[in-house]
């Protein structure tokens, strides 16, 4: 809303930051009415303007989101910012879960990949409940008739391609394989995974890297101003050669179709390795024993480091380099990249400082949120970082995922949670820690006080099930 500038009355500014106009008029038939919206809305304020001779009645505002049981998952911990950071990334998710995971329940109010790789995830922690997952991985198969390389946004008539996105659809489909052990819809999904690598292939130059794969967007990370400055020209329309960004994940993807494929037991030729030294030969700069942004420059950007660092793409002799680096960058990065951050970090065992990134007031953090007012987690670090930022976009719900699986160490020894492996690496910082955590009729306790910690797993019935 905008306040008055001497009566210190306020007016609801229709126009909101995420460029979406919730202005209507409603034309009264003279009898009674009763109004109904044309579509759902995300708002804190709301002006209604009546004629004078007008009378109300009944206003009502409706809570909208899919079930989500607030009971389902507890977090709390002697960390009074890390409670609001969890409180709104957990709010973020449950607003953006609709009839499908929503990228915002503001604007687009539409299902992207790369949206969905995070909250899906999030989501599951939050609430045990697996079904928008396993209908959002089937709605991106489903994209495969336009093209096998899938789309970004499904379902949807908006025909937008991202390479970034298209390209996790299988880590997201074997997350969400790890989560319920469904190996019958694994097998249901596997066709679209193999046309999902054969239509990249044919961007395949002599070493088995892509090059001039143009014809989807390569994202890298959004807003393009949260790139650190990525040398290679993406927009708006993609400069050829080869980049670093677009071929990790390439062989990322490469790598889970693999394993999906030793889960269903068919036969393959592992060419992993083989692309992870082309992959090193053509991005690792030597002398300064980090990864370059493409063949042809010499900048080393954050981007380029943490996705080599977070496929498992580096020599073996690097990984301090690497990690002093980001360290140093810290979150030059987009909100939805700070997933790979975290992740890479964690992966190298750097747990103090992914609690301090987590936990950080640096201008690019959830905190900087927090002091701009936020109950829900934004789609960039602060209001003015993006022209039309949205105040609830769930991408920026990795803490949820971090806290879970590498600061509690929560995750599945076997697909489905029939075992579960627990190794906490809590921070010496926090002192108190209380967790109850739904997994797939499950549910896992732990508490942890001055490093004494406490797990249970108790079996029960989600009211999922």
């Amino acid at each position: 809303y905008d306040a008055g500038e001497s009566t210190g009355s306020a007016r609801v500014r229709s126009s909101t930051r995420a460029n979406c106009d919730y202005n209507e008029e409603w034309v009264l038939s003279g009898a009674e009415d009763q109004f109904e919206n044309f579509d759902y809305k995300a708002f804190r304020y709301s002006e209604i303007q009546f004629p004078e001779n007008v009378k109300t009645v009944d206003i009502k505002a409706v809570v909208r989101h899919y079930p989500y049981d607030e009971s389902a998952c507890v977090f709390k911990s002697s960390d009074e910012a890390l409670n609001r950071i969890w409180d709104i990334c957990a709010n973020a998710v449950r607003y953006g879960c609709q009839e499908i995971y929503v990228d915002c329940p503001g604007r687009e109010k539409g299902q992207y990949a790369g949206d969905v790789f995070i909250t899906s995830q999030s989501n599951c922690f939050l609430t045990g409940d697996y079904r928008l997952f396993k209908k959002a991985v089937e709605d991106f198969a489903r994209s495969s008739f336009i093209c096998p390389g899938l789309m970004a946004v499904s379902p949807s008539g908006f025909m937008q391609e991202i390479a970034d996105y298209s390209l996790l659809w299988p880590a997201m489909l074997l997350k969400y394989y790890e989560h319920t052990g469904d190996h019958g819809f694994l097998e249901k999904m596997y066709p679209t995974a193999d046309g999902l690598i054969g239509y990249f292939r044919k961007y395949a130059r002599y070493d088995g890297l892509l090059e001039n794969a143009d014809e989807k967007w390569n994202l890298v990370d959004w807003p393009e101003n949260l790139r650190d400055n990525y040398d290679f020209e993406l927009e708006p329309v993609l400069q050829k050669g080869c980049h670093n960004v677009i071929n990790a994940f390439y062989i990322g993807a490469v790598r889970d179709v693999n394993r999906i494929k030793s889960i269903l037991g068919i036969s393959y030729d592992d060419d992993f390795d083989q692309m992870k030294n082309a992959y090193i030969d053509a991005f690792y700069d030597n002398k300064a024993k980090l990864f370059s942004d493409s063949t042809v420059s010499g900048h080393h950007s954050l981007h380029s480091n943490v996705i080599a660092l977070y496929f498992g793409l580096v020599p073996e002799d690097c990984d301090a380099t690497m990690v002093k680096f980001i360290k140093e960058k810290r979150f030059c990065c987009g909100v939805y990249f700070s997933y790979f951050v975290l992740k890479a970090l964690a992966g190298c065992g750097e747990y103090e400082f992914v609690y301090e990134l987590l936990t950080s007031d640096d201008g690019h953090s959830w905190n900087n949120m927090i002091k701009e007012g936020a109950t829900t987690a934004f789609e960039a670090w602060g209001k003015n970082q993006k022209w039309n930022t949205s105040l609830c976009h769930p991408w920026a719900s990795s803490p949820i995922i971090i806290l879970v699986e590498d600061i509690l160490g929560i995750k599945p020894a076997i697909a489905g949670w029939n075992d579960v492996s627990i190794v906490p690496h809590i921070p010496r910082r926090l002192d108190k820690v209380y967790a109850e955590i739904p997994v797939n009729k499950k549910k896992i306790i732990i508490e942890s006080e001055n490093g004494c910690t406490d797990i249970r797993i108790m079996d029960c019935e989600s009211l999922y099930y």
